[in-house]
């Protein structure tokens, strides 16, 4: 069944267009970093900037089936709901790991290019930690949009709420309460490629790379509980 969902992720053309969309927006925050900000220290970090992209291939993948009707097709083939929804979790966070790799394996050499360039030095002991906490951190992303997808199941509808809440509401909230930052989705996030800033200006400190990672991973493993109880109750149609 896995195999199954990656075929049918393989064969879909938008996957592979937002994977390349999100490995040159990588390359691009490592140039704002390197040229810009000056921010040495977090330039391979930015493998981890095109997570929204893997957000938006998991909410197509799961929410993309029932605006298709194709989850009705998946269902005859495989009647257990549970099992159904299980796999198309673990697929689209296999494809997000996927993504992740992809990213890094274009920002991290686009990267140490950049800082020879600016004569700052090409390699830092964090850069494995960076490199490896992105690709982690774009999984789990991936993961959060597939439960977003199943939850609301209408693709359009899905999109517009992830990108108002993570480009509107969040940034709104942190604003408010600015020691929620830390804690936020976004933040932890951030904090799994360890970033020594924290990339929302009044956040705060982030947590560190073992408390971000665990947070995030709850939220994860939370979301895809939840859509899975959900889905597995709902009608199809």
């Amino acid at each position: 069944m896995i195999r199954a969902e990656l075929f049918k992720a393989r064969h879909t053309r938008s996957v592979w267009g937002l994977t390349a969309i999100a490995a040159a927006f990588c390359v691009g925050w490592a140039a704002l970093e390197v040229f810009v900000f000056h921010q040495i220290d977090d330039a391979y970090a930015m493998a981890q900037q095109g997570y929204i992209f893997a957000l938006l291939v998991g909410i197509q993948l799961t929410a993309g089936e029932y605006r298709h009707q194709t989850i009705t097709w998946t269902l005859l083939v495989q009647p257990n709901r549970g099992r159904v929804i299980t796999t198309k979790l673990v697929a689209c966070g296999v494809i997000g790991a996927a993504m992740g790799v992809a990213a890094a394996v274009v920002t991290a050499p686009a990267t140490a290019l950049m800082l020879a360039v600016s004569g700052n030095p090409v390699v830092t002991p964090g850069v494995p930690a960076a490199l490896l906490g992105s690709v982690l951190s774009t999984a789990l992303w991936a993961v959060f949009g597939a439960a977003i997808g199943l939850l609301v199941r209408n693709q359009v509808a899905a999109t517009i709420a992830a990108f108002v809440w993570f480009f509107y509401a969040e940034w709104f909230l942190v604003a408010m309460v600015p020691a929620v930052g830390r804690w936020t989705p976004t933040g932890v996030s951030k904090s799994i490629v360890g970033w020594s800033r924290d990339g929302l200006p009044v956040a705060g400190d982030l947590l560190p790379l073992w408390a971000g990672t665990a947070v995030f991973l709850g939220y994860a493993v939370v979301a895809a509980v939840v859509a899975r109880l959900v889905s597995v109750r709902r009608e199809v149609t």
